[in-house]
């Protein structure tokens, strides 16, 4: 299953990317991965597109303390996390 998220940020996007690249061993082993990420002109807000094997796995991930610590450490503001939407339909 996939989802649609945003979350804002204070460090900018390459900073954002840092801290994706070093929680992907960790968040794959839960079967999350990014499939798509980008971010606004400003670099305060990103976009992303998740799939997941299952979404409450991604809650839990979500709320361990070493995963909240590197999020926040690269500008994440956590708790402005927002589910845009599930995806059901992609193209292509």
């Amino acid at each position: 299953m996939k989802a649609m998220l945003s979350v804002n940020i204070s460090k900018g996007f390459a900073k954002w990317v840092e801290m994706s690249d070093s929680i992907t061993e960790e968040s794959e082993k839960l079967g999350i991965k990014v499939d798509w990420a980008g971010c606004n002109p400003e670099e305060t807000k990103v976009f992303i597109i998740m799939d997941m094997q299952d979404a409450d796995q991604m809650k839990v991930f979500a709320e361990r303390e070493d995963i909240t610590k590197a999020r926040e450490d690269a500008g994440v503001d956590v708790s402005s996390t927002t589910l845009i939407s599930m995806i059901d339909g992609v193209y292509p």
